[in-house]
């Protein structure tokens, strides 16, 4: 059986997570990040690097930009 993808280790039957886990993830990543808006900024950020709108350099100097804000 497959395991929940929140992290938790439980089995799911066939979804990617069990009920209410996909929150439980969203709100870890959310707080991990520093919150939504900078949760936001870093996702609009990698979006640019994979479009190729973006070097990894200035992708590095974003990110470090980003968290000096907070």
């Amino acid at each position: 059986m497959p395991e929940c993808a929140c992290g938790c280790g439980e089995e799911t039957k066939r979804a990617k997570f069990l009920a209410g886990h996909d929150q439980k993830l969203r709100k870890q990543q959310e707080n991990a990040a520093g919150g939504l808006l900078l949760l936001s900024s870093l996702v609009k950020a990698t979006q640019m690097y994979a479009q190729n709108r973006m070097s990894l350099e200035d992708l590095g100097r974003l990110v470090k930009l980003i968290y000096q804000k907070n």
